[in-house]
């Protein structure tokens, strides 16, 4: 009786799991498709030179923050060697 319990519980178990997943997949299409909906309008809303602008503008920030970075690394190597000679 208790293994049959046992067997009838897992069932449900693995039942819950794939309603859970199916769900999960449900809701990840619908988030793409809003999110495609949304970028849709948004292109439709921006003209193409500014969107061009905003673009070139996130890629040269982003050069800078990698450049930063490199720098700052290469400053903290400076400060632990100067450290480590006192």
């Amino acid at each position: 009786v208790l293994q049959d319990e046992l067997e009838n519980c897992s069932n449900q178990v693995r039942c819950a799991e794939k309603k859970l997943q199916h769900r999960e997949l449900e809701s990840q299409e619908q988030i793409t498709y809003i999110r495609q909906e949304y970028e849709t309008k948004f292109k439709g809303l921006m003209p193409a030179s500014l969107r061009q602008e905003l673009e070139d503008t996130i890629s040269s920030l982003k050069s800078q923050v990698n450049f930063l970075q490199k720098r700052a690394s290469i400053l903290q190597e400076e400060l632990t060697t100067y450290q480590g000679r006192r």
